[in-house]
């Protein structure tokens, strides 16, 4: 059995830019969602990973997912409220 695939609302490609600004763009980002939907976020700042968690559990939504490839971090974040 496979894990159902994720229907991701909007994709944000923040690759380029550091902290604070891919969770800025993100905060823009999902705030033109509805709540449920996701957004997935790619970035190449290594310190995202501690941004994203931390940014999460700060304003409520959920961090469904995160991974790295090659250089990038994707993650994928529910908005919640």
């Amino acid at each position: 059995m496979t894990a159902p695939t994720l229907q991701i609302a909007q994709t944000l490609d923040a690759r380029g830019l550091v902290c604070p600004m891919p969770t800025v763009r993100l905060g823009q980002a999902i705030r033109k969602l509805n709540v449920g939907d996701i957004v997935e976020v790619w970035t190449d700042d290594p310190g995202s990973q501690a941004n994203m968690a931390a940014w999460t559990k700060n304003t409520g939504h959920q961090l469904v997912s995160s991974a790295v490839e090659g250089q990038v971090y994707k993650y994928q974040v529910r908005r919640m409220r």
